[in-house]
């Protein structure tokens, strides 16, 4: 029966059952138990071996180094040094342009050739101006990047936002906008100067950026840091990051992070040696003489002597630590190789593939920031766009400047009979007269000067037009600026500063692209370690981002560079916001165009808040009435007052009939009462009283049905005439409503 494995002070134990049907592989920690059906169970990573000290378990990018044997790795040092060695050679030519390129900037500041012992110089006094072109041409490019791709709020934006997602999701946008772009200019404090530095170095005088993306371990977040070209070696022959087959990075190191690197355990512990002197290249000896600067200081102080460090992501066959299907089929996979330069120690080896890619692909780790893209691995800057007319208009300006001096202050020759001075140096300030000895002959047959010639127009026609044909491949274009272009149209404006920005377009596109590949590779680095987002987030509310959330603001927002990779400069989105203003003035276009939005657009482009500038969205005023609905009130009004005089008439008559009723009632009764009486008084006359009284009432009841029949025919009338009324006003309202069309002949 077989037991799980279970550490026991540091041993693991992993008792299998008599038959075998339980294996563990030693190296990736899986177990496989046959089933009696014939198949297999296999649990991944079940248990690894541990290292000394670990509590727990090997890891996948752990240090392989303390598992490989001394010897193997003394032979992977060896060949890897010499591979490395190689391909720093190849580039040798290419660092000692690049070290005449840095002479051409006029950085270096210069005295005049003044002595004849200068052998540079042919005569003394030679100029040694060195022509600004490449220098301004860098520093207008590299000003325009800074400004596009690394604006004061944060160089990245969430490119998914809109007015339909819910307001949780735009919360959460909103949220990881903010702590990335947090993260990004005050946690890693080093991205801008890096980055500002790598693109004014390597990208526009140089050609190539290169980014480095990876957790440090000394920082424990991600860091995104430029490496000089100096610093990264990989083949001439290699066209792009991806293909080649080795990446190198050269890293001084101070005795004192090498020890912290392998106190971490990052590096692996190896006896303690004296690093050698360092050989500088080219490159860094003209860097030390811009700067006035020894290039090797720590020659003085052997203590301080910094190791040179190779890190390289390379190809290696190392069958035990490959997966499944590359196992024993001696195809190397990339592992990222650390190694002191001097001593040939291997410090770390490192497994340099996702753990759930099966295709084993090496992970990206750098970025290259291209100018122009090169025939070879290394881009084109201007360092090899403008580097020969700037040494043209170098040696032109030398010429006229020497050409000027010796115009001015000729030298010559001066007869031996003449040399019988004083002095032969004879110097004179302006309004005086020196006299000489001339031995009674004319002064023009002791003294003849050369003949200098003062700079020509020709000359200066030259170099104007060198200027001039530079110009059109630099780095940045200008607006337009003379007399008589100050009501140019802005079509006109807009086409001039797109032809004279074609090249710094094509170069922003690249340089964006890059930028949103570094984006992803950070985003990466976060993915596999969420805490170090939040970790040092002093912004955001406490508690608000766990991993969680942070996993889900990753696959649901889409982080891109906050630049426009079809606006290259502040001066296209300017001429633009120009363009808009024009077009909402035009009478056609003012209808079918949002004034508010075309304004906000516009300030939006000059950069400037709308507070207090925009007055608040007001609510929209009633709509005009419609002169036939006025017509059809009033009509309706009428009718309904109409209808409530009938109403008010049938009402007024009905009780008139009432009154008559009860007034007819009122002399009934009287009439009767007075009957009365005359039968009590005449008693004789009761008969003909009788007959009398018989006949007056029945009179009265004629008059009273008669009377009775008058005033309801009246009412009658007057409800008739009120239905008339309401019907009319009925078939006004009709008509008001529903107005007859007009028929057309045909």
């Amino acid at each position: 029966m077989a037991a799980d494995p279970q550490p026991v002070e540091g041993i693991q134990i992993v008792i299998e059952d008599e038959d075998g049907k339980v294996t563990t592989d030693p190296v990736t920690g899986t177990v496989s138990t046959a089933q009696p059906d014939g198949g297999v169970v296999v649990q991944l990573d079940a248990h690894r071996q541990k290292k000394d000290g670990d509590d727990t378990g090997d890891k996948f990018y752990d240090n392989l180094a303390d598992d490989i044997g001394s010897s193997r790795l003394s032979l992977i040092a060896n060949e890897l040094h010499d591979q490395i060695a190689a391909d720093d050679r190849s580039r040798g030519n290419h660092l000692e342009i690049r070290a005449r390129g840095l002479g051409l900037l006029g950085l270096e500041l210069k005295e005049p050739r003044a002595t004849v012992g200068d052998t540079s110089a042919a005569v003394e006094g030679q100029s040694t101006v060195t022509n600004p072109l490449l220098l301004e041409a860098c520093l207008k490019g590299w000003a325009n990047a800074q400004a596009e791709l690394l604006p004061s709020d944060g160089p990245v934006k969430v490119a998914n936002k809109d007015d339909k997602a819910i307001q949780t999701e735009d919360n959460l946008a909103d949220a990881y906008e903010r702590d990335i772009n947090h993260y990004l200019t005050k946690t890693a404090t080093e991205y801008y100067p890096d980055t500002s530095h790598m693109l004014l170095w390597g990208t526009y005088f140089g050609g190539s950026g290169f980014k480095k993306i990876y957790r440090c371990p000394m920082k424990r977040r991600p860091v995104s840091e430029s490496v000089d070209e100096k610093d990264l070696i990989v083949s001439d022959t290699t066209k792009d990051l991806r293909s080649c087959a080795r990446i190198t990075h050269q890293i001084p190191m101070r005795p004192s992070v090498l020890k912290r690197m392998e106190l971490s355990g990052y590096y692996r512990k190896g006896p303690a040696t004296t690093p050698s002197p360092p050989s500088p290249n080219a490159v860094d000896a003209k860097i030390a003489g811009i700067q006035g600067t020894d290039p090797t200081p720590q020659q003085s102080r052997p203590e301080e002597q910094p190791y040179t460090i190779w890190e390289s992501q390379c190809e290696l066959d190392l069958p035990e630590y490959a997966p499944g299907k590359f196992k024993n089929e001696g195809i190397p996979l990339p592992f990222l190789v650390t190694m002191d330069k001097d001593s040939r120690e291997i410090k770390a080896v490192r497994r340099d593939w996702k753990e759930d890619d099966d295709d084993c692909q090496r992970r990206r780790m750098y970025v290259k920031y291209p100018y122009v893209p090169g025939p070879g691995f290394y881009g084109t800057g201007l360092l090899n766009i403008l580097g020969n007319a700037s040494s043209t208009l170098t040696a032109a300006w030398r010429l006229a400047l020497d050409s000027a001096m010796f115009a001015n202050f000729p030298s010559g020759f001066i007869s031996k009979l003449g040399g019988r001075q004083n002095t032969s140096n004879l110097t004179q300030a302006p309004g005086t007269f020196t006299p000489i000895e001339t031995n009674n002959r004319p002064i023009n047959e002791i003294i003849s000067p050369n003949i200098w010639k003062d700079v020509s127009p020709g000359m200066l026609a030259l170099i104007d037009k060198v200027v001039q044909q530079t110009q059109a491949l630099s780095a940045a274009g200008d607006i337009p600026t003379a007399e008589g272009v100050a009501n140019v149209p802005v079509g006109t404006m807009l086409a001039q500063i797109e032809q004279a920005t074609k090249v710094e377009s094509a170069a922003h596109k690249g340089m964006h692209q890059a930028q949103a590949e570094e984006i992803e590779l950070i985003v990466d680095l976060f993915r596999e370690n969420p805490e170090d987002f939040w970790k040092s987030n002093k912004v955001c509310p406490k508690d608000y981002w766990n991993e969680q959330k942070f996993l889900q603001a990753l696959n649901d927002c889409n982080l891109e560079p906050a630049s426009d990779p079809n606006t290259p400069s502040h001066i296209h989105r300017v001429a633009k916001g120009v363009a808009l203003s024009q077009l909402i003035a035009v009478p056609a276009f003012t209808p079918i165009m949002d004034a508010r939005g075309t304004l906000n657009t516009i300030l939006g482009v000059i950069r400037q808040d709308p507070t207090n500038i925009v007055l608040p969205q007001q609510a929209p005023a009633p709509p005009a009435p419609d002169p036939n609905m006025i017509a059809a009130n009033a009509k309706m009004i009428s009718a309904q007052a109409s209808q409530s005089k009938a109403v008010s008439g049938a009402q007024n008559a009905a009780a008139e009939l009432d009154i008559k009723r009860q007034q007819l009632a009122a002399e009934q009764n009287i009439a009767s009462v007075d009957l009365a009486k005359e039968l009590v008084i005449h008693k004789d006359d009761n008969a003909r009283a009788q007959a009398d009284a018989a006949h007056t009432q029945q009179t009265a009841a004629q008059q009273h049905g008669l009377a009775t029949a008058q005033h309801g025919l009246a009412s009658a009338q007057a409800v008739h005439d009120a239905n008339m009324d309401v019907a009319e006003h009925a078939l006004n309202v009709h008509q008001a409503m529903n107005p007859p069309t007009p028929q057309t002949n045909e």
